[in-house]
């Protein structure tokens, strides 16, 4: 396929013109704009279709897909990719064998190509002996397969029907994750991951190490968008992004610092070509969300490498609140695109980085939004008492009590903020409330001996 000597062309006048019009051209600074990149990065993405309230979701790509389905579902959303029935085989290997994950995009295609073309499937060959009545399918992780050829292949079938749904769902989300790849010269197929060391002693010859180039993943990409189109009956919509989760290790001659920001930004590059003219098709910002980031909120467990759940839940409520279609959508303005989860997991974060005015402006930026939520009115009753507003957190644990009255911690922090706050007869009606509402919770009252 020809490429384009640019991504884009246009006339001086123009460009002028549409600069003068983008309110988000130049870089923030921490005179200007500071908050949309510290300490969370807020890019912004400009959507071509809308995702309707009833459309179905199927996500594929490396391990930020599971993070993104995850996050859906809990929003509400039907996600394909996690609707599966993969029997005795799947059943034994679990999440943690992490066979749902594809690495580069070859992965990406191998997996749904077979699925929607099945007379491509390598069946057995694809299936590596190891010895012992083992087998491993390196397209599906590291996971070991203990079960016989026929009991493997009617698993592996499975799992294509599964990835069959890909091309009945109404919108798809691919996350590239890596160039360092494997390739199977026999088979003349690219691999998921490497294959065991026994198979690789076994067939020296067979296997190669190889990086992918642009041009590798451009072409890549292009032709995983021919396939969809070949088996699709609904219109193609489909969200693309960068996985910001970084390579373990290298197999590269270089810093693993060096050979990741080639992974990442050679892919990052080639999407901005492949939309080009694509109906349908956007890049989301998730790399730049996360990577642009305080590192110290944005990986969970300090590694990193997993990006933290309050992150993901924040990127995909950009998604939602952005791309969602009918009449729950509401216009996109910087107050409001935000879904509840998001503005819970966005405040989450700044309780972390101990941001507790940015906590209470970011409180009263959403504040429909927060006054429907205990979760946002007990964040913003702790930031306000870390303040030391001790009547700004009384007022939002009150409001707390009113959203979910079943539930007895903001009336028992109310009861404890009455003592410095020196209300001990607010205390004692408080306590009042609290034995008729929580009866069973007598060890609380009996704590309480100040009064």
């Amino acid at each position: 396929m020809a490429r384009a000597s640019n991504i884009e062309r246009l006339g001086a006048a123009d460009a002028m013109l549409r600069a003068r019009g983008n309110e988000l051209r130049r870089y923030p600074s921490p005179e200007r704009d500071g908050d949309r990149l510290y300490p969370l990065a807020s890019p912004t993405a400009n959507p071509s279709f809308t995702i309707e309230e009833d459309d179905t979701i199927y996500a594929i790509g490396s391990c930020f897909a599971r993070n993104v389905e995850k996050a859906l579902e809990e929003a509400g959303k039907r996600v394909l990719s996690r609707e599966f029935e993969l029997g005795q085989v799947g059943e034994s290997l679990g999440d943690a064998a992490n066979f749902f994950n594809k690495y580069s995009i070859h992965s990406v295609t191998n997996e749904i190509r077979w699925a929607l073309e099945r007379e491509t499937f390598p069946g057995e060959d694809i299936i590596y002996p190891m010895g012992k009545g083992r087998y491993c399918d390196p397209q599906l992780g590291m996971a070991r397969l203990d079960f016989t050829m026929e009991q493997i292949l009617e698993f592996r079938h499975r799992y294509l029907d599964a990835v069959a749904s890909v091309a009945e769902a109404d919108v798809i989300i691919l996350t590239l994750g890596y160039v360092e790849t494997w390739y199977d010269r026999k088979l003349d197929l690219y691999l998921n991951v490497i294959p065991p060391a026994p198979v690789i002693r076994a067939e020296p010859d067979r296997f190669e190490f190889r990086v992918l180039s642009y041009g590798d993943v451009l072409d890549g990409l292009n032709d995983l968008y021919a396939l969809l189109n070949r088996h699709r009956t609904k219109p193609l919509k489909m969200l693309v992004t960068v996985s910001p989760v970084p390579l373990l290790s290298t197999f590269r001659d270089m810093d693993i610092l060096v050979a990741n920001a080639y992974s990442k930004s050679v892919q990052r590059a080639a999407l901005d070509e492949f939309l080009l003219d694509k109906q349908g098709v956007d890049y989301f910002p998730s790399y730049e969300f996360v990577t642009l980031s305080n590192p110290t909120i944005a990986w969970s467990r300090n590694d990193f490498r997993h990006v933290s759940s309050d992150v993901v839940k924040r990127i995909m409520s950009n998604v939602i609140t952005r791309y969602i279609g009918g009449d729950a959508a509401a216009p996109l303005t910087a107050e409001n695109e935000i879904t509840k989860d998001g503005l819970v997991s966005s405040l989450k974060l700044l309780h972390k980085l101990e941001k507790f005015d940015d906590v209470l402006v970011m409180v009263e930026q959403h504040r429909d939004l927060a006054d429907s939520s205990e979760d946002v009115l007990m964040l913003e009753a702790t930031a306000a008492r870390r303040l030391d507003d001790l009547d700004h957190s009384f007022a939002a644990l009150r409001k707390a009590s009113v959203v979910a009255p079943k539930k007895p911690q903001a009336l028992e922090r109310m009861i404890m903020l009455c003592r410095p706050m020196r209300r001990k007869d607010d205390a004692r009606e408080l306590l009042g409330m609290h034995e008729k509402s929580f009866p069973g919770r007598a060890d609380f009252r009996e704590k309480v001996t100040w009064i």
